[in-house]
């Protein structure tokens, strides 16, 4: 690496950071952590992913590793003209997807099983392997897919789900990280991203709410009362405790 080079990239970090220091001001980032922050804008940057896309539900960072949505990482394999195609034969207990590559023509096929979910354990009851089965399996045989296949695209991020829901990954302990303190003079002001739902956020919650449609219209009527005409429209914090008591809410209902 080259003297200037590495200054770049030093002034790249420090930018980074002293964002990463104005989002921690919003209750929605300061839940991230500032390490959860630089990773995830970073990881974003390195995959040409807007950093505001990857904040609002496209990127998560958990036990110590970057994790994207399936939404995303299908939309941006298929962003840079490579194809996937679902095989015919998949099912509600095993995905087969087929993958090709735009610029080599290469070609590639993975598959993903209730049998290898239950071996593994990620088999709970209530759980998201449970109630949207073919979601799950087309993530993980994406991300198998996608690691075979389109490493360049995906870098060294998991699919949403495969780090926070297997049993077999420990939390990562305490990390040292820390932002440097900045003199808010010491930089010109960072605009901080006005905090909604994102359409990511949107579906964990009608997910559960396809469960309870009695509380899904109490809700309705709530928000349009309050001058919200979609989910997406309200403030975060609202998003939250909406969330919050719909999970309690099914936890009631399912008795666990």
């Amino acid at each position: 690496m080259n003297e200037i080079t590495s200054i770049d990239t030093i002034s790249e970090f420090e930018n980074t950071q002293k964002l990463c220091a104005m989002l921690l001001k919003a209750p929605h980032y300061a839940k991230i952590g500032a390490e959860g922050i630089f990773a995830i804008i970073e990881t974003a940057k390195g995959l040409g992913i807007d950093p505001k896309q990857a904040l609002n539900g496209g990127l998560f960072y958990v036990k110590g590793k970057v994790e994207m949505s399936a939404r995303m990482m299908n939309a941006t394999i298929r962003s840079r003209g490579h194809s996937i195609t679902k095989d015919k034969n998949s099912s509600d207990t095993c995905c087969i997807l087929h993958g090709k590559r735009c610029d080599t023509g290469d070609t590639w096929s993975e598959s993903f099983s209730i049998k290898e979910a239950t071996a593994a354990g990620l088999i709970k009851s209530g759980g998201a392997w449970v109630t949207f089965p073919r979601d799950m399996l087309f993530a993980r045989a994406l991300s198998r897919l996608a690691r075979q296949l389109f490493p360049d695209v995906i870098g060294s991020v998991y699919v949403e789900g495969e780090i926070s829901l297997d049993p077999n990954i420990s939390e990562k302990p305490n990390s040292s990280f820390s932002l440097p303190v900045i003199s808010e003079s010491s930089f010109e002001p960072v605009e901080v991203i006005d905090i909604s739902p994102s359409e990511e956020h949107v579906k964990i919650l009608t997910d559960i709410f396809q469960q309870l449609p009695e509380y899904e219209e109490k809700i309705g009527k709530f928000l349009l009362d309050k001058g919200f005409g979609h989910y997406t429209d309200m403030p975060m914090a609202m998003f939250e405790k909406i969330l919050k008591n719909a999970e309690i809410k099914l936890q009631e209902k399912n008795g666990t």
